[in-house]
């Protein structure tokens, strides 16, 4: 038997009204996604749901409800101009980490640059960086095959030509070889708190926890980077707030130069840049 979608979600919006993640915008998402349809043809007394409908509507709202992120359930996120793919093998890309594009392309025009994004996931920095920049050569790179799976079919899906290795950090490049290193590691502690919130226990946990400080891998690619660097390179790294002042100590001790912060929409300090001399 099918049902309006207006009346389905009236009647799901009353069933769950005092669920804590669900609100009416999920569900309408969630309707469209399902439907393939725009959301201002939403409530057109013609859009129907079928029995078959209904009863996966009704599992998409019982993973959201459960804390699930709207992405993995959608299967897509918009970062910057694009409209991602993602899945429970990548971190869901955030509004905060398109600081560091803004960044980069407002200060580099430059028509050739090599640019590697380190531990790319779903490919949302460096995907974004070269469908602004076509002429630049973009590497992406995770250790993860399945993340790395995630990021090519955002490359074909938008036409990227975009190079993909799968490595522990650095170690599969030669020396001197980028003139921008791009990366948002893992930079939660181990037994944070947060882990247990909405969203981020459903995400990779490795894409999350970097050792029992939070900083491990931060350092670890502040050490690194200046090797793979070209002279007068830069090294753009995003971080926890709390992080700034650690790592802004740590890129001066390993002889960085222009040590910049970056801030966010709400003010804190998100990511950091250093070049290389």
């Amino acid at each position: 038997m099918s049902e309006t979608v207006q009346g389905f979600i009236r009647e799901t919006s009353d069933l769950f009204k005092r669920d804590q993640y669900l609100s009416t915008l999920d569900l309408e998402l969630m309707a469209c996604n399902l439907l393939n349809i725009e959301r201002s043809k939403l409530f057109s007394s013609s859009v129907c749901l079928d029995s078959k409908q209904q009863t996966e509507f009704l599992s998409m709202i019982k993973r959201r409800n459960s804390g699930e992120p709207l992405a993995y359930i959608l299967g897509t996120k918009g970062f910057w101009n694009l409209d991602l793919v993602v899945n429970r093998n990548v971190l869901v890309p955030r509004p905060e980490t398109e600081i560091l594009v803004e960044d980069i392309l407002f200060n580099f025009n430059k028509a050739h640059l090599n640019v590697l994004d380190l531990g790319t996931g779903s490919g949302a920095i460096g995907l974004s960086l070269k469908e602004e920049r076509k002429s630049w050569e973009v590497y992406c790179s995770d250790l993860s095959k399945t993340a790395l799976k995630v990021a090519k079919k955002n490359s074909i899906k938008y036409g990227l030509d975009t190079k993909f290795i799968c490595c522990d950090w650095l170690n599969a490049f030669k020396p001197e070889s980028f003139d921008l290193i791009i990366s948002n590691p893992p930079y939660i502690e181990k037994g944070n708190t947060s882990l247990e919130s909405e969203g981020l226990r459903f995400e990779p946990y490795e894409a999350l926890v970097s050792g029992t400080t939070g900083k491990e891998h931060l350092f670890y690619i502040a050490s690194s980077a200046s090797r793979y660097l070209k002279k007068g390179g830069y090294l753009y790294l995003e971080h926890s707030p709390l992080q700034a002042k650690d790592l802004t100590l740590f890129l001066k001790k390993k002889k960085f130069k222009n040590i910049s912060e970056i801030f966010d929409l709400n003010g804190d300090k998100r990511a950091i840049k250093a070049q290389n001399f």
